[in-house]
């Protein structure tokens, strides 16, 4: 059984009215593929009460927070446990001298999570999908809409999920290729 029904609209209004129709029926896990942004699409995928905020910053905090905590603690280690070096009358531990060092590392750090986050979560890592083996799916980057109903919706039932889609006004509807 294919993990998702894809189905071909005509133009952006069609889409954005048919993502409500759905919404309306309960479905919950859409996505869309369009050959441009159009914001009537985006508003009705992001629904106000269907989307958490991100908690991509909390995940560059922490990292800035650890990298810059470890670059310290380190310095310390080094420069003012392990070999201190005494020059012109300035303590071994002077932590205005490990500034620099630990503020570049939590932000460095903190950049490295945002960059891998965004790749993560915006499902950018994997090179392909099954849905572009989908036969007509090319004319998602031309001229035509696509809507995706995941298998992992609650409300989702083959045959009923087809039926709605069809009741929507969907050019057509495919299955995409299983993959290997």
């Amino acid at each position: 059984m294919a993990d998702r029904i894809l189905a071909e609209y005509e133009h952006e209004d069609a889409l954005a009215a048919a993502i409500h129709q759905l919404r309306a029926k309960g479905y919950r896990g859409l996505d869309a593929y369009l050959p441009f942004p159009a914001i009537e699409v985006e508003d009705a995928l992001t629904g106000s009460s269907l989307t958490a905020p991100s908690r991509l910053p909390y995940l560059c905090f922490l990292f800035g927070m650890l990298a810059a905590g470890t670059a310290y603690a380190l310095q310390w280690l080094l420069n003012g446990y392990l070999y201190p070096l005494v020059v012109g009358g300035r303590p071994p531990h002077f932590p205005l001298a490990f500034v620099p060092i630990t503020f570049e590392m939590g932000v460095l750090f903190a950049s490295f999570a945002a960059v891998i986050g965004v790749l993560w979560r915006g499902r950018l890592v994997r090179l392909t999908d099954e849905v572009q083996g989908t036969p007509g799916f090319a004319s998602a980057t031309r001229d035509r809409f696509w809507l995706e109903v995941s298998a992992a919706d609650p409300a989702f039932d083959p045959d009923r999920t087809r039926a709605d889609l069809v009741e929507t006004g969907a050019l057509r509807i495919e299955l995409p290729e299983e993959g290997p």
